[in-house]
């Protein structure tokens, strides 16, 4: 339509308008007006024509895993949005790694992201989940560490297998602990008899001193009075 005017305008000697007519495209329309998440509170009467149509396009995405575009993740730029029908559909984002440069379907990991971003000359912040392959993980990881999000599965898994380990563990100690007492019990039992003949011996040594001793001690004395009184009778 500005063409037309302005060729048409031009052809007639009018020249052009001199206000421009500007005319936009719904993807104009949704440029300006898309925000990336909408209260729940906003009262369609109170919207502008082109604010309605942003959020008619708005109710029909889906909110649970984001798009992400990592161009430009080693400058810490990272774009997100939300999905829509056909991609849930295909299961890009949740099933197939949600970059827009990436289609891997291996080893897909969740992650938790604090995605800032500009809005209506606003920073705002949003928590959004995101699932992609180890490679674009990295990515997503290059300037900051993300939290990764399990599902109940891989938790219990991860408990097993934490339980299995102390398990083994705990096996290997008894059987280790097995082994030293039986590899010890001769020892223990040759060292145990070695004990008690020792005793045995200290027990006939004991008794072959301690008998003879009063009798030698009394011997002397009987010798030592008869030396005593034999001198007072000389």
């Amino acid at each position: 339509m500005k063409d037309y005017v302005n060729f048409y305008g031009r052809e007639r000697g009018v020249g052009q308008t001199s206000t421009s007519i500007e005319t936009k495209t719904e993807f104009d329309i949704l440029k300006e007006n898309h925000k990336f998440l909408r209260t729940e509170d906003e009262e369609e009467e109170e919207l502008s024509w082109e604010q309605r149509v942003a959020k008619k396009y708005y109710d029909k995405l889906f909110k649970e895993y984001c798009i992400a575009e990592l161009k430009y993740y080693k400058e810490g730029r990272i774009a997100l949005r939300w999905r829509i029908e056909k991609e849930v559909i295909s299961g890009k984002g949740q099933f197939v790694c949600a970059s827009t440069r990436c289609s891997s379907t291996n080893e897909l990991k969740s992650w938790e992201v604090n995605f800032a971003y500009m809005e209506d000359g606003e920073k705002k912040n949003a928590l959004v989940k995101i699932r992609l392959c180890p490679k674009c993980s990295d990515k997503l990881n290059y300037n900051k560490q993300h939290q990764e999000i399990k599902t109940e599965k891989e938790t219990y898994r991860d408990e097993d297998e934490d339980k299995h380990k102390k398990r083994k563990g705990k096996s290997f100690e008894e059987s280790n602990s097995k082994k030293k007492k039986r590899e010890s019990s001769p020892e223990r039992n040759i060292k145990k008899r070695n004990d008690i003949r020792s005793q045995k011996s200290d027990s006939t040594d004991s008794i072959g001193t301690r008998s003879p001793t009063p009798i030698r001690d009394d011997q002397r004395a009987i010798e030592d009075f008869d030396e005593f009184f034999t001198g007072l009778f000389v």
